[in-house]
Formats: structure tokens, sequence, C-alpha cells
């Protein structure tokens, strides 16, 4: 459990070794250096025969410190040979004090080390050109060689000219420096009551929560997480991210303009409007009119396009009415929008607290009202995704696998992944050992060969009557019940069935024999613990049809080019009105959602990845399919 702290411990007392050991030599080349300015002609004399039993050095730092000057001070740089303790002294205290020093080492040995070591030697050959121990050789041999090129008087020009372009640089870098700092700060003033507020919530859970009988706790060196022990499951808790983006107070001009350009073209067409209110979001603006009684909702849905006009919008949604509101939505696209990373929703404390009782949780992103919008898979108990090519489906199937990998432990939950695109989802092999679900016979822990896929689902369907069977037998009347009742003798795992592109599937098989597989999981397996998510980029009547539509209550659509593509998937318009780019309408028993999908980028993909790879190494043990019928 602290094999992670030990590590860390000898890790920071090598630096502190180490940083003493830079600090140490620093003292000594300084005084060996400054020494030498005073006797550097009696142990000049002497150098080749200074390690003799009879000479005696007149350094401070005696043989060694003479020889070390002789070859950085006469033979190196002459005079420029001071920065070397500088630069040790500063990287040893940077070490020491983690970084507190506000002198950036790159920006130092880059913009004063380099410079002033080439310069300074030439520029006292060229004014002293008799006293080497300012120049040293290397000031020599190049003062010279330029002097046989420009002359002196040209040298002169030349390193006139590049100490005030040096000035001029560093001049303009310090004033941009001033400018950021300041800006920051102005930033951090801002900020600091949300911070506040989160590292006090973080606080809270971290040190006071108390299902945990034990209060020690182990860093894993997970990208997004600490993890806290239970006596009978894992549960992680996300560190919270630095990575949040406030943005309410920039667009506080930008959101008053736009509120009276809606009631000026409501105005004009003799609309009375009793209220406007607005709600910033990540990537859109939802304003909320309450129109005045006996005001037609259809005159104000009807003005869509010219309200679109005026305010420079590429496109707007009008929601009349808001449900459960006694007003009407416009909601306009944000200029900038927000990227929502998934770090931060698996950092925030909501995720932790919407997650905790749910058996599947999934969390699809951020509302208008900038809250995390999570649901419980089996609740749904299936989910179909689709949307145009670009859009985000593959982000969103993403972040679902991820969210879920995060929450449940492999004991609990197993993957079958269909790619006939065959390179979206091979990333996650690494995992398949401890969290795939696969046939006996199979080779590859990923399906990408169509033809494979009916022997999946009909494996699949074997596995769900087995199931049947065992609760029937056991008299309960699901999977959670059983796995309470018999928990000591056997565990039965939630298995998701995900499919990448189904359109792919329907039109390589017969469409009637996938949509048979398809349509009797849909209608069975939610009690013993199967569900599907199933995605594709071709929204047709002839993919999604009504069979499919009327067991997949739960859907998501994307940005798509029609409305009758929006009208297949979620049986209403809108969709064809999104920005993209993440921006999706969740529809489920009647609710039409606007959300945004969490971007994940993935190089953290890969992160997670090879945590759960690494830490799941005891658990790799296949969680085997029933044989097909043939």
């Amino acid at each position: 459990m602290y094999k992670n702290f030990t590590k860390k411990k000898e890790k920071n007392i090598m630096e502190t070794i180490f940083g003493f050991f830079l600090l140490g030599n620093s003292l000594f080349l300084f005084l060996s250096f400054f020494s030498f300015i005073f006797h550097w002609k009696n142990d000049q004399s002497q150098i080749n025969q200074l390690f003799d039993k009879d000479i005696v050095a007149e350094n401070l730092l005696g043989k060694i410190g003479a020889t070390l000057s002789h070859y950085f001070i006469h033979c190196g740089i002459g005079i420029s040979s001071f920065f070397f303790p500088i630069l040790f002294l500063i990287i040893g205290l940077k070490i020491l004090f983690r970084g507190i020093l506000i002198l950036n080492i790159y920006k130092f040995i880059t913009y004063k080390f380099l410079f002033f070591s080439i310069w300074i030697p030439i520029t006292f050959y060229l004014i002293f050109p008799n006293y080497g121990i300012l120049s040293g050789i290397f000031g020599f041999e190049i003062g010279n060689f330029l002097i046989s090129l420009l002359g002196k008087v040209g040298l002169g020009i030349l390193v006139l000219t590049s100490f005030l372009l040096y000035y001029v640089i560093i001049f303009r870098h310090i004033k941009n420096t001033k400018k950021l700092k300041k800006e920051k700060e102005k930033n951090c003033k801002d900020n600091n009551g949300l911070f506040l507020k989160l590292f006090h919530n973080f606080k809270k859970n971290f040190f006071n929560y108390k299902k945990y009988e034990k209060k020690e706790y182990a860093i894993d060196n997970h990208p997004f997480f600490i993890n806290f022990k239970e006596k009978k499951r894992r549960i992680d808790i996300p560190i919270l991210s630095s990575s949040i983006s406030i943005h309410e107070d920039k667009k506080e001009k930008y959101i008053e303009n736009n509120k009276k350009k809606i009631l000026q073209i409501l105005n004009y067409y003799k609309i009375g409007i009793d209220q406007i209110k607005c709600t910033i979001g990540p990537n859109i603006t939802l304003y909320e009119i309450f129109p005045k009684v006996g005001i037609r909702i259809s005159k104000i849905k009807n003005l869509e396009n010219e309200i679109a006009l005026n305010l420079s919008s590429l496109s707007i949604r009008i929601i009349a009415p808001i449900p459960g509101k006694g007003s009407i939505g416009i909601e306009v696209p944000n200029n900038p929008t927000t990227t929502v990373y998934m770090k931060n929703i698996l950092s925030s404390e909501e995720s932790f607290n919407k997650s905790t009782n749910m058996e599947l949780p999934i969390a699809l992103g951020k509302t208008v009202f900038n809250e995390t919008f999570i649901v419980d898979l089996t609740k749904m108990p299936h989910l179909l995704i689709a949307g145009s090519t670009g859009q985000g489906k593959s982000v969103g199937l993403n972040s679902i696998i991820v969210f879920l990998l995060c929450k449940k432990n492999p004991e609990d939950i197993k993957f079958i992944l269909i790619d006939p695109k065959k390179v979206e989802l091979s990333i996650y092999k690494k995992i398949s050992k401890s969290y795939f679900a696969m046939l006996p016979n199979s080779k590859e822990p990923i399906i990408t060969n169509i033809y494979e896929v009916k022997n999946i689902l009909n494996s699949l369907c074997k596995e769900m009557d087995k199931r049947y069977d065992l609760l029937e037998k056991s008299m309960v009347r699901n999977i959670k019940e059983y796995n309470i009742k018999y928990e000591k003798k056997y565990h039965f795992p939630y298995i998701i069935l995900i499919i990448d592109e189904f359109a792919d599937l329907s039109f390589s098989f017969k469409q009637k024999k996938i949509e048979i597989y398809i349509t009797r999981l849909a209608q069975l397996s939610r009690a013993v613990g199967i569900h599907l998510i199933i995605s594709t980029q071709r929204p047709s009547v002839d993919v999604i049809t009504g069979l499919i539509k009327s067991n997949f209550t739960a859907r998501i659509a994307f940005r798509v080019s029609s409305k009758i593509d929006s009208r297949t998937i979620l049986d209403c318009t809108g969709a064809e009105q999104l920005i993209g780019r993440g921006d999706l309408l969740f529809s489920n028993k009647n609710e039409l959602i606007r959300l945004q999908c969490p971007f994940i980028d993935l190089s953290d993909i890969q992160k997670i990845i090879s945590f759960y790879g690494k830490k799941n190494l005891k658990k790799n043990e296949y969680f085997f399919l029933p044989y097909p019928d043939e």
C-alpha cells in the first residue's frame, strides 16, 4: 500500500543530495576563480609541475582549484567562467526548493548564460587585448578571427549592435511577462471563490468520508485518481483538476448585446415580452423569453431565421415551450466555445456523488446549466448513438468506456467491442484479458471481422438464456438481486455490447438476421445485466428501423445534415441545428436534453488503458461466453 510513497521519499532524498552537491560545487568554483584573479601569475608559471610534492599552489582551493581555474578561465572563456558557479547555485536552489524560485532555468541558459559567455570574452579582448585573463583563449582566438574579417572598428560595431539587439529582445520579453502576470493575477482573483469552494469540497470528501473504516490512502500513479480502499470493493475518488474555465464575465457584453437584438426583432414583429433571462453553457447560451399573455408560440417559432440573422449566428434552436417552465428558449452558440474535458468531469465532486449509487454510470457531458449529466445505463437500458461523420460519435463512445473503466472493477463489467472499421477501438486491446468477454475459440479480443459478428451475437443470446435459467432457479428477478444473494458463491458481471458502426453490419449480412439478434437481446437482456450501445453514421430508415427504435428508447443524436435524419433518430427535429464538435441531443422517456459531450485526448486514453492494464495484471483471466449454436 505504501510502495509508491517509499519510492517518492527515496526520489526526494536523491534530489536533495544532488541539490546540495550542486551548491557545494558552486561555492568551490567561485572561490577557486576568485582566488585565481590574484594568484594566477605564480600558479600559471608552475602549472605543468603543480602536482609535484615540492610545489605549493597559492590558490585558496589548492592545486585542484588552481588547475580548474586555469582550464576554465585561461584556456576557456575568461572572466565569463564565473557564470558556471552562478548557474550551479540557481539549479541547486531550484531543486532544493522544488521550483519555488521565480527564475526559469531554461530562459536563464538561453538568454543570459550563452549570450554573455560568448560576447563578454570577445568584448574584453577588443578593449583589453593584453589582459588574457579577462578574455581567455576563446576570446583571443574568436576576437582575432573577427578582427581579421571586420577590423577593430567593424568588430566594435558588431559587439555594440549585438548588445543593443539583446537588450531590445529582453526588454520586450520582460514587458510581455509582466502583462501576462497581471492577467493571471486578475483571473486568480476572479476564480478565487470557486477554487476555495472546490478545495473545501475535496477536503471534505478526502478526510471525512464516513464509509471507509481506514484513513490510510495510496497514490497509484493514476492519471486522474487517488484510490481509497474499502473492505469489499475499491472506489475511485477523483482529484480536482486545475483546468477549469470561467467565461461568464468575459461574455457579459456579448450576452447583453444579444438580449437587445432579440428584443429588437420581437418588438419589430409586435411580440410583447415580460422578461428575458439567460444561462451560459459550455457551447451555447440559453435565452429564456417570457411572452405576454395571448402571444401565440408559433409566432415566435416562425421567426427562427430572422432571429439568427439579427444575432449573426450560424444557427439557433428555439424550444417552444421549455418543458416544465412558462417560457420559450432560444439556444445561441457561444463565440468562442469552451471545450468540456473528460478530466474535469471525472474530477468533479458531482461526478462522484451522482455515480456512487449507479450500477453502470456513464457521463454524457455537461448541460446548458454547466451541470455534469450522468445517467445509469441499467435504467435506459440500451443506447443508440447516431450522427454525421466527424461530429463526435467516436469521442462519445470513448468517453462512455473510459468513465465505466474508472468507476467499475473488472469483476463488475465486461465489454464486447465490435469494430468493423478495425481502428477505432483497437486501443483497448491492452485491457482485454481483464475487461473483455470473448468466444472460447476467438483469437482477437475485438471483433473486426464482420463475419464473426453472428457468432458473438448468438453466443451472447445463449449467455442470456443461461442467466435467465439461474435467476429462475434462484428465485430472483434480476442480476442485482442475484449478486446480492449469492455474492460469496458466484458474481455475474454486467456485459456491455458496443457496436461502433451498425450500418456496416446491416448491409453486410441479411438485415433480418442482425435485427433478430439485436432485437432479442434488446427486449430480454436487461434483467440479466446485458446492455447494448450501438453507433452509426448513417441515420437512415433502412439502418435505424422501426423495430430497432422501439427497443432503443434512449438515443443520442449528434449533428446531422437534414431534418429527416433528425426525425429518424429522435422522432423530432433539432439535431440538424446543432453546432458540431460534440454538441448533442439526448432523448430518453420523452425528455430531450442538449449536452456538450466531453473531449478526451488519445494520449489520455492511452494513459488510462496502460494504468488499468498494469493494475489488473493478476486478474488477467478471460471471461468466455458459451459456444454459439451451429
